[in-house]
């Protein structure tokens, strides 16, 4: 873990109320694992007081490597990081939390992802194509088709996407669960560790995502988002419930920071 100071070189929208930014500093040593995260300081000033958690990816170009966050427009932090322009110096706090994990077996990988929640499974993508993985099947949803990310860049890679928007604008017209729902209908998976879903999105997006992995069976990984004021466990703040109880007491309730225990969890291991 390492606060290092950044500079934005690229801060624009990408599409409504969404935004790309890019940061760049001493980051060749910055190795992030996909799923992890940062706590990012909006300037050198107390307003806002506290740092704000982003999913990022880290890539490299002849200039040296780059950091890259995509994040929507909806508080003050947010608000304030739009207008941001390049040359401003951020601080960031990572890499933290725990992310993706996948084994050598793999060989299929279903990834289900709701809204910005594509963004965290980006990075794990971009791993487990380059780990060999020849089936991997995407399955994003959105309001609508301006609010899908990411689809060129993995048609590119010969990634099948399977779109839902609520307003029927791009492919299934429904929500991303109903449609990862008939797919599971339609292929016969065994109990084993050789397929894996893993997912990011909307609480209630995420809670049936682990309903539907239960029921056929399928281990299952999902990436919770939440508020954070610190990011590193202290706060208590981002607790989640826990369905695995204490030893000490049989009615007592065990909790995860999504900071430190998560924010990847086994989905089974949540109290929906």
């Amino acid at each position: 873990m390492k606060d290092s100071k950044t500079k934005i070189v690229f801060n624009q929208e990408v599409a409504p109320a969404c935004f790309r930014m890019v940061l760049s500093g001493p980051l060749d040593n910055f190795i992030i694992k996909p799923g992890q995260f940062i706590m990012l300081r909006l300037g050198m000033s107390y307003d806002p007081l506290l740092r704000r958690p982003f999913a990022t990816h880290r890539f490299k170009t002849p200039e040296g490597f780059f950091l890259e966050i995509f994040y929507r427009v909806i508080g003050y932090g947010t608000h304030i990081m739009s207008h941001m322009l390049p040359g401003a110096e951020l601080r960031l706090l990572g890499p933290l939390g725990k992310g993706f994990k996948f084994s050598d077996t793999l060989s299929t990988a279903l990834i289900v992802a709701g809204g910005m929640g594509i963004v965290p499974l980006r990075g794990l993508i971009y791993s487990l194509a380059k780990s060999g993985i020849k089936n991997i099947q995407i399955f994003v949803g959105a309001k609508s088709t301006s609010q899908l990310l990411f689809l060129t860049e993995f048609q590119r890679m010969d990634i099948p996407v399977h779109c839902a928007t609520e307003d029927g604008s791009s492919g299934y017209n429904g929500l991303v669960t109903e449609l990862f729902h008939r797919f599971l209908d339609n292929h016969a998976f065994k109990a084993d560790n050789h397929t894996v879903c893993f997912a990011c999105g909307p609480r209630p997006m995420l809670a049936e995502t682990a309903r539907l992995s239960f029921i056929y069976q399928l281990p299952c990984q999902v990436s919770l988002e939440s508020r954070m004021a610190c990011g590193i466990g202290v706060c208590l703040g981002c607790a989640v419930k826990l369905k695995q109880q204490t030893h000490h007491d049989q009615d007592q309730k065990k909790y995860g920071r999504v900071c430190l225990e998560g924010p990847v969890f086994d989905a089974q291991e949540i109290q929906w």
